[in-house]
């Protein structure tokens, strides 16, 4: 590249990709449209779609937050940079994309949620910014109505110190919504702020991101700024006109909400138990989906207030803009809340918009390019993780190491419309309880490998909802061996710690 580019990434926590309106006018290919989320507004991520290019086709490696997050900052499959659930660090000699950036003479900015690693600041991962380390959630023992309990473990917390500094005063939630579990009355699904929208959560996030791009500005250096909202992942704590947004009445049922689990890992089952949503019905549940896309517009909006402020400070032209989550959510999807240890396209799946800057766009143009970049899509499979070595190529850093996948920009300047690869790999090993369970897809058929309960096979092009498992049935024997040839191969060549188990018993499987 001519020069080093700023580069803004923005991350939400746990959205389903169906809520962007750019993703329900071109869903992924196998990807049903489950209309649940028509009435769901984010006219900014839009606004970024058209001005640059929609990845149809993006995967996490781990629906789970931490590890999926260092992954982002790694490039790395979970089993590989260590993180494997939301408590364990990055293994010790792994390169960090932030600190790889801060060599470079980077500026770099972080605002909101961390939980990469429990035992890595972000200053010591090379970030200017307020921590929030552990699940950090600001919200907790601020609130007083709040019943969850997951505040940082650092002092102090820095969004209690901001409403105090701004003279918002006896701020609190109401309206929460807890699942009829009697053992999980500890996590509401949803809350009312009973505030102005400048004492929120997610305004708090927008106006940190802002003032790290006012210090980038000044510093007259290139930058990295890591926004991360902690929305719409539950509790979603949403302010008015937000909260009342969208009428439940208004969503209809998603299809796969009819899943009985006969043919599932029992696991599933008890994953629905657990929340304790299914005694209130799809009504119960369009009422969590009416505030999760309140959540979303407004995040939406705190977007709208980041892009103009780098417009103000004359920097959007020069800033490529990448827009993902960390993982999705069922939001109903098979009776399910949340992610967890079962595998299905709605959490697996992630959106992911990039909007070039200028030069990089003009550079496209000039090109034989296989379509023009500016509102594009590209169905390449893709990771998430691939953002790392993507952000170090548009800043001109060399990778030190190999990582699990390839820069994107060949595909955003359009100089290639097909990254080549056939197959998208998973892992999962421990959230709620411990299994390791192992997925593949080519985009046509989904194979899920449980390690101590039953395969699943699914059929996208025929069943997108994943409803009927196919793992046993005759006719489609050989698709199940090829995907779990490709799964065994993957798992050889990454050094996955499930092989051994899987190669002694994947003829009986």
């Amino acid at each position: 590249m001519s020069h080093r580019k700023n580069i803004l990434l923005i991350l939400s926590d746990q959205q389903r990709l169906d809520t962007i309106g750019a993703y329900r006018r071109l869903p992924p290919p196998g990807y049903g449209n489950s209309h649940q989320a028509d009435i769901c507004h984010t006219p900014n991520l839009d606004r970024l779609a058209e001005e640059g290019i929609l990845m149809r086709n993006a995967f996490t490696s781990s629906a789970i937050c931490a590890p999926s997050r260092a992954s982002v900052m790694t490039g790395l499959f979970p089993h590989k940079h260590g993180v494997i659930d939301n408590f364990t660090d990055i293994r010790e000699g792994t390169p960090i994309l932030g600190n790889l950036l801060k060599e470079a003479d980077y500026y770099l900015g972080y605002a909101g949620k961390w939980h990469v690693s429990p035992g890595r600041t972000p200053e010591d991962c090379g970030f200017n910014g307020k921590a929030f380390m552990g699940y950090g959630f600001p919200g907790s023992r601020v609130f007083p109505s709040l019943r969850f309990d997951q505040p940082p473990d650092n002092k102090p917390n820095y969004y209690e110190e901001y409403l105090k500094e701004n003279g918002f005063e006896n701020i609190d939630v109401s309206e929460g919504f807890l699942g009829a579990n009697p053992a999980l009355q500890i996590q509401e699904m949803y809350c009312r702020h009973d505030g102005p929208i400048e004492s929120t959560i997610e305004y708090f996030v927008a106006h940190e991101a802002m003032d790290q791009l006012e210090k980038a500005a000044s510093s007259g250096k290139p930058f990295f700024i890591w926004t991360n909202f902690w929305g719409p992942h539950s509790p979603s704590i949403v302010p008015e006109p937000y909260f009342s947004m969208y009428d439940p009445a208004d969503i209809p049922e998603h299809p796969s909400y009819g899943e009985t689990f006969e043919d599932k890992p029992y696991g599933y089952f008890l994953s629905e138990k657990m929340w304790g949503n299914g005694p209130y019905g799809w009504k119960g549940m369009a009422d969590i989906s009416a505030k999760y896309f309140g959540h979303c517009t407004f995040i939406d909006d705190m977007i709208g207030l980041i892009v103009d402020k780098l417009k103000e400070l004359g920097l959007y032209e020069d800033t490529t803009i990448i827009y993902g989550a960390d993982h999705g959510d069922c939001l109903g999807a098979h009776k399910l809340i949340e992610k967890g240890c079962f595998a299905f396209q709605e959490i697996y799946r992630v959106p992911m918009i990039i909007k070039p800057a200028a030069d990089i766009m003009i550079r496209a143009k000039s090109m034989p390019a296989t379509q023009s970049v500016s509102g594009a899509s590209n169905s390449s499979l893709v990771y998430l993780q691939e953002l790392m070595p993507t952000i170090l190529d548009l800043a001109g850093v060399d990778l030190p190491a190999p990582v699990d996948g390839k820069s994107l920009l060949p595909q955003i300047i359009g100089e290639q419309k097909d990254n080549g690869r056939k197959y998208i790999f998973g892992e999962f090993h421990d959230h709620f309880y411990h299994t390791r369970q192992r997925l593949v897809t080519d985009g046509k058929y989904w194979f899920t490998f449980n390690e101590s309960e039953r395969g699943e096979l699914y059929d996208l092009e025929k069943d997108p909802w994943q409803l009927k498992n196919l793992c046993y049935d005759p006719a489609y024997a050989s698709v199940k061996k090829e995907l779990m040839d490709r799964l065994g191969e993957w798992m050889n060549e990454t050094g996955d710690p499930d092989r051994i188990w899987y190669h002694r018993i994947k003829e009986y499987y």
